[in-house]
């Protein structure tokens, strides 16, 4: 439970009747109670004399200075950061510099739910984050256990010549599972070309640990190379404590509001799906914590939040948290046994299903036939997107073949939110999930679509099928180091209509344009001597031999048939027409 939460700042929030609260939650936990059970090592970690385990995180609230319409939106913290407010408008969910500084107090942009009435909330849950930078984190209790195995997986962009053991990168610096023992003879270091490429054993000779949490290869690491170290630490904070984190500010802020949701993007989408896969969503009282969750182009995957030596900032390696259960009635299981399911939303990106893992929560993972809709869930993708997002600027220094994806999904998102909010307070039911199917025949192999893209676009670089990312099978109960991969599981995508863009899904009206192909792929620019693989997490713009026009009426009847599907909120019909044209939302014919 939260034991208590000490204010530290509060302060005015621009011109809004809202205040930003900066404070430390400290919470004390009974391991043996039953439903703290599932947490990794938490009986190994230092009591009370009470009994109790305790740890604490930081916390920042936006609460109404008075008022309110007693609901409250948990943000999961993305690697410590805030990323600005959720659900805001497409200008405001542009990276900026400010995006990636910790200790930026988010703009409040169009205020999207601040203007309703909500209290948002962030709790930080990762003990790897560097609290000293200002980055919202947790310190977990530190269990007592003999060395063991863990690895350090990473992939640069450019030549380095040492690097840290974790997955920090020039955008977040992660705390690191130090070396037991620096000339340890049995740490092995491979190296690959891609992925998931074969490997190759790097001898001890050519590679060495320069301090107990630091090592470096001769020649430096060379870029777009992928890099395994496996290696002993003693080090093992009870990186479960962070779900507990999630658990119990929620229960906190239950206690002071009618409705709780629960969002989170990417890492921390992956982080509910990990909350709900443990069953986490009632607290030590046997209450339920969240209403609804809301997880964004977090795919079929979870993470390293509840292992012994867990990395919960990890980008890309595969673990035994990406193995089963993939779809979502089988994710929800323990859950539905112990109560509390929560009314759930699941969105993803183009990207997430062309890396071979979205179709998963929706499709039988070795048929690809559809399963039924799960009754307290729906699933969305938003056609033609990319994990990113419209981030022109940023988007123009990575190293990818094609142009980049600037395709904005903010407004469909925020209607969905509201269909969630009105699906949990007022029971009407959000719409039919918005998927590839088999039945409806918009479900195909990337193949297939990659085959039709290079008839439409025989300009458009293509990736070598041969290295496109897969899910493997990965036994979840693997205690292994590294974790051995299976077969392929099957990978499904949408798609394609005769423009290139995918017919499944929620179709933004840039679709009925006509004037270009937005995909959620993107393959990295050649490199010599280095297979075509694809650029993670980015989406191309592919533009026809001969411009057309935009189809004006197609699409204000495209922005249309959203707001009629509730995809879209009737206030936001214009921008997004603009958005799609390019100009502003006073068109011709224009409401």
């Amino acid at each position: 439970m939260l034991e208590t939460l000490t204010v530290k700042s509060v302060e005015p929030y621009e011109d809004l009747p809202y205040e930003w609260v900066s404070a430390t939650a400290e919470f004390a936990v009974d391991p043996a109670d039953p439903a703290n059970a599932r947490i990794v090592d938490l009986d190994r970690a230092p009591r009370g004399a009470d009994g109790r385990v305790r740890f604490d995180a930081d916390v920042r609230l936006l609460r109404p200075v008075r008022g309110g319409n007693g609901r409250a939106l948990f943000t999961v913290p993305n690697r410590g950061m805030t990323m600005g407010l959720p659900f805001n408008g497409p200008s405001d969910t542009l990276l900026s510099p400010l995006t990636f500084d910790p200790t930026a107090v988010p703009p409040a942009g169009d205020a999207f739910l601040l203007r309703r009435g909500w209290t948002i909330a962030w709790c930080g849950w990762q003990w790897d984050v560097l609290r000293s930078s200002g980055a919202l984190g947790l310190t977990a209790p530190v269990a007592e256990v003999e060395p063991g195995r863990l690895r350090v997986e990473f992939r640069p962009d450019f030549d380095q010549a040492e690097h840290a053991l974790s997955d920090s990168s020039p955008l977040a610096r992660f705390s690191e599972y130090p070396t037991a023992d620096v000339h340890d003879p049995e740490a092995t270091l491979t190296v690959r070309t891609a992925p998931m490429a074969t490997a190759r054993i790097v001898p001890r000779s050519e590679w060495r640990f320069t301090s107990p949490t630091s090592f470096a290869i001769d020649g430096g690491f060379r870029a777009f190379h992928t890099y395994r170290l496996v290696y002993r630490s003693s080090f093992a904070p009870v990186v479960g404590a962070g779900l507990l984190a999630l658990r119990d500010f929620g229960a906190h802020l239950r206690a002071e509001h009618e409705y709780v949701f629960a969002s989170g993007v990417s890492q921390c989408g992956r982080a509910l799906r990990q909350f709900l896969f443990e069953g986490l969503n009632v607290d030590e009282s046997g209450a339920q914590v969240f209403d609804g969750v809301f997880s964004l182009i977090a795919s079929a995957r979870r993470g390293e939040f509840n292992q012994r030596y867990g990395q919960p900032g990890l980008t890309h390696p595969l673990t035994p948290a990406y193995g089963a259960p993939l779809d979502t009635t089988a994710l929800l299981a323990r859950q539905r046994a112990i109560g509390g399911t929560p009314k759930i939303m699941f969105t993803n990106s183009s990207w997430e299903y062309w890396r071979g893992d979205a179709a998963l929560i929706h499709q039988d993972a070795r048929t690809g036939e559809d399963l039924p809709e799960d009754p307290d869930a729906r699933a969305y993708l938003i056609a033609g997107t990319d994990h990113i997002g419209r981030v022109p600027e940023l988007k123009k220094l990575m190293p990818t073949a094609n142009p980049g994806n600037d395709l904005e999904p903010a407004l469909a998102l925020r209607a969905l939110f509201v269909q969630l909010e009105q699906w949990v307070c007022d029971g009407l039911e959000p719409a039919p999930s918005q998927v590839p199917r088999r039945a409806d025949g918009t479900a195909t192999t990337r193949e297939h679509v990659l085959d039709r893209i290079r008839a439409a676009f025989p300009d458009a670089a293509l990736p070598d099928v041969d290295y496109l990312p897969w899910t493997p099978i990965i036994d979840p109960d693997s205690t292994a180091c590294p974790v051995e991969l299976g077969d392929p599981l099957i990978a499904l995508v949408s798609d394609v209509d005769e423009h290139g863009n995918e017919i499944a899904g929620i179709r933004l009206p840039d679709l009925a344009a006509g004037t270009a192909a937005y995909t959620g792929w993107n393959p990295r620019a050649h490199i010599d001597g280095l297979p075509d693989v694809l650029y993670e997490m980015m989406g191309s713009h592919l533009s026809p031999r001969t411009p057309a026009a935009p189809d004006h009426s197609a699409i204000r009847d495209a922005a249309n048939a959203l707001v009629d599907k509730r995809f879209l909120l009737p206030q936001d019909l214009d921008q997004a027409i603009a958005n799609a044209t390019g100009h502003t939302p006073d068109l011709p014919g224009a409401e």
